[in-house]
């Protein structure tokens, strides 16, 4: 008995000694933002559930600032950002050292100014090449903005911008860097999922003809969809997640709508779309995004309930266990917050501090109607609804 047993410990400690190694690899982001008007900073990581975590990066007086973070266990996009401070899209990677530098004073100025040095800097020179020539772009038109010949020959454009740089950075395979190929893959996945996005968000703005509809998109999906929108590789690519899965959803309900008016209004039209054109990984993730934004949209005990109850019948849908645990949670944590803020009720006192430091509280406007207007920073639109 023995034997097996220290051949047990010796390959049990072997297998703990390469975890810890695997583990054991950090983050490191340094450098320094001069004229930054922060002296904070957020850096977002997710995990394979996608479950966020932030870290904080705290900025010295001089604008210098250093992170060494354990938080990150697969190579991702991600950004640094606090209010007037954004450091968008930086591929970082365990055991990734960064130095990144730049002039802070505005958006703009960061953008032409930034600098990347260090292990990791090799990949992130694709952005930092992409940002130098945006930034000297003058403003014109947003593809939003767009007809459709505009918007055709723009993204063709940015493809011809896109490609050129890709081709540039990821021609030889950069040493010492096993996320070469997943970054290779993963920006030229994000590119052509904005530029498909795109073409989506204009069908949806526009009154085109089945036919009209389907032959745009026939004739203008970039190479990665030609065989389908689901694929559990691409995953890993932000813009494919963030903004591609739910625009096609949405053109596929367009072609809905253009043959039968009245499906949308079948109960469970939407979650029911999702599992018709989504398959594998990426209905799971899509399910369970959708999913939660409900949860999250409910404001009340009886609406909660009744989603509840809607969604019952995908959860058995889910090939894991682990967004079945995390919408069950979620449901409970958001029992727990409706008991205290149901609409009718008092909301709940906050207090928020202002772009020129003065601190105001929820009280302080008793007897007022109070409008919030919620907003992203890297959002074009927002930013030029500002003066608004």
């Amino acid at each position: 008995m023995k034997k097996p047993t220290a051949l047990f410990l010796l390959v049990f400690t072997a297998l703990s000694l390469f975890a810890q190694k695997k583990a054991s690899q950090p983050l490191i982001i340094q450098g320094k933002l001069i004229n930054s008007p922060e002296r904070m900073l957020k850096i977002f990581f997710t995990d394979e559930q996608e479950r966020i975590t932030i870290d904080t990066i705290h900025l010295q007086s001089d604008g210098s600032y250093y992170l060494k973070t354990y938080h990150i266990n697969r190579p991702q996009r991600t950004s640094i950002q606090q209010n007037r401070v954004q450091l968008n899209q930086i591929y970082v990677a365990p055991g990734y050292e960064l130095t990144i530098t730049g002039d802070a004073s505005d958006h703009k100025m960061l953008l032409s100014s930034r600098k990347m040095m260090g292990k990791g800097a090799a990949i992130n020179a694709y952005r930092v090449k992409v940002d130098s020539v945006y930034a000297s772009r003058i403003r014109g038109k947003g593809w939003y903005e767009m007809d459709l010949n505009e918007l055709l020959s723009y993204i063709a454009s940015e493809k011809k911008i896109q490609d050129s740089i890709h081709s540039a950075v990821f021609a030889k395979n950069i040493l010492g860097d096993p996320y070469f190929e997943t970054f290779k893959r993963m920006i030229s996945l994000d590119n052509q999922s904005i530029a498909l996005y795109n073409l989506l968000e204009h069908i949806g703005m526009n009154r085109y003809s089945y036919e009209k509809m389907t032959k745009l998109v026939a004739e203008n999906t970039p190479a990665a969809f030609k065989g389908g929108i689901s694929n559990d590789s691409y995953l890993n690519a932000e813009d494919y997640k963030t903004w591609l899965i739910g625009s096609y959803l949405t053109y596929k309900r367009q072609l809905d709508k253009v043959q039968d008016s009245t499906l949308s209004k079948v109960p469970g039209y939407s979650l029911k779309t999702i599992k018709e054109n989504l398959s594998g990984k990426v209905r799971d993730y899509y399910l369970s995004r959708v999913i939660q934004s409900t949860i999250n949209a409910s404001n009340s005990i009886d609406g909660l309930n009744a989603g509840k109850k809607k969604i019952e019948p995908y959860l058995a849908s889910f090939s894991g266990n682990s967004y079945k645990g995390e919408i069950n949670e979620k449901f409970a944590d958001k029992e727990q917050q409706l008991m205290k803020t149901q609409v009718g009720k008092p909301a709940p006192d906050f207090k928020l501090v202002s772009a020129d430091g003065k601190t105001y509280r929820l009280v302080d406007f008793k007897g007022k109607v109070v409008y919030i207007d919620l907003w992203a920073s890297w959002c074009v639109p927002c930013r030029e609804s500002i003066p608004d």
